[in-house]
């Protein structure tokens, strides 16, 4: 075997081994990135003690009731489920609620809260927004991506 035909197998050897994107939902329910694959997501980082990530819950609620993306928030903390379920129900979210993230996710872990990732049909980052969501911004997005 040549070197370039070794080098090429051990990139795609190191390619397929990668972690697959899953997600933990705050009722131990698994999945994977690749199961939204053909539709948009928005994947929105919060936590209860961050005020602007409590202000835009009733944006990131109407959008999760609208025929557009999938919106997961997704919990900055590391929470048990119980008071993850105290969460959603204490300030009505209507999406679902992410314990964790593992595996390669198409972003790293934000540092800034709140920070809001759309992911592409193919599971690609179309963008970043770190602060306060605001209508303009879900309606801009909905102009450049989703288009209802």
């Amino acid at each position: 075997m040549g070197k370039h035909q070794a080098l090429f197998l051990a990139v795609l050897l190191v390619a397929g081994c990668r972690e697959a994107a899953t997600l933990t939902l705050a009722d131990g329910q698994r999945q994977e990135l690749e199961d939204f694959r053909g539709q948009w997501l928005v994947v929105n980082y919060f936590a209860e003690w961050c005020a602007p990530c409590l202000r835009e819950m009733p944006l990131l609620n109407e959008l999760s009731a609208t025929a557009g993306p999938m919106v997961l928030a997704v919990s900055f903390d590391a929470l048990p489920a119980e008071a993850l379920h105290s969460l959603k129900a204490r300030y009505e979210m209507m999406m679902p609620v992410v314990a964790s993230l593992e595996g390669a996710w198409p972003f790293d872990p934000p540092q800034v809260l709140p920070t809001t990732f759309v992911i592409d049909p193919k599971g690609r980052l179309a963008e970043r927004h770190q602060g306060e969501l605001h209508a303009e911004d879900i309606a801009r997005w909905q102009g450049l991506y989703w288009g209802q």
